[in-house]
């Protein structure tokens, strides 16, 4: 008889980065709700010492791991394959329980980042799609909450000598919900464009009022606030699906005005290429 629990084997060439990273992160998302594998197309010898100590800041451990090959009988048995990034290969077996898909995950490299705030960038692509795939497997239903910044200083903005306390609390309010089990992603502007440009809602809203206006708010690709970051409780009525009308939370307002989108220049402008 085939277990109750849902089960996931993420896949990558080396087994030491970033299926590591995906099964951390099932792990202590899912809490026991989901087993957990991962393995390796070509094995390496340890885990990716950069990659542990980064997922080690979203309170997920994968000190422990060692990479090891892709088991035959694990790839028939399991309910969901992941393999992440392009450099593996995962082909179907006879007799497979599951499906096999493939996440073509965020590489700032390409966008000159390196080193530690790249490898953050990338925990945090596969962080949103480990929380998505979880609500998969289990049949847990709930918004998805998109936050798009404006140009920060890192991911969250809470870094450098002049920290905005707004951007501290505003990071630990996702921190909370998120540990909930909310899905919720934070683009900003320098670090991750391609979430503007991709966005057809974005891509519109920064024709008008420009970056004056972020940050911008959707829930489930529908804006619900702009111009202020939404405080806790606005954030849990959103999680919830309350729909209470759109107003600024205890957040600083970032501007927008009219004033502020006709001042606002560069290439996402009223008439910029956005």
């Amino acid at each position: 008889m085939k277990p109750t629990t849902p089960s996931v084997l993420f896949v990558c060439a080396k087994n030491g980065g970033k299926s590591q990273m995906a099964a951390a992160l099932m792990d202590k998302h899912a809490a026991g709700a989901v087993a957990v594998h991962s393995a390796g197309t070509r094995p390496g010898k340890q885990i990716n010492a950069l990659s542990a100590e980064v997922v080690a800041e979203l309170g997920a451990d994968m000190s422990a791991g060692h990479p090891k090959p892709v088991d035959p009988e694990l790839l028939r048995s399991v309910d969901r394959v992941v393999v992440l990034g392009s450099e593996a290969e995962v082909e179907p077996v006879e007799g497979m329980a599951g499906t096999i898909e493939t996440w073509h995950t965020d590489e700032p490299s390409e966008r000159g980042i390196e080193g530690a705030e790249r490898m953050r960038l990338v925990c945090d692509d596969i962080d949103t799609r480990v929380r998505r795939l979880l609500g998969e497997l289990t049949g847990a239903t709930g918004p998805r909450i998109e936050v798009f910044e404006p140009a920060l200083c890192c991911n969250t903005g809470v870094c450098g000598p002049d920290v905005d306390q707004a951007l501290v609390e505003f990071t630990a309010d996702l921190e909370h919900l998120r540990s909930r089990g909310v899905d919720i992603t934070r683009h900003n502007l320098a670090n991750d464009p391609q979430a503007f440009a991709g966005n057809p809602a974005v891509r519109d809203f920064l024709r008008v009022a420009g970056s004056a206006g972020l940050p911008l708010v959707l829930v489930d690709g529908v804006t619900v606030a702009a111009g202020a970051y939404p405080d806790r409780a606005r954030l849990e009525a959103l999680a919830q699906q309350a729909a209470p009308a759109p107003q600024a939370g205890s957040r600083p307002d970032l501007g927008l005005s009219a004033a502020a989108a006709e001042e606002s220049a560069g290439c996402c402008g009223p008439t910029g290429c956005c």
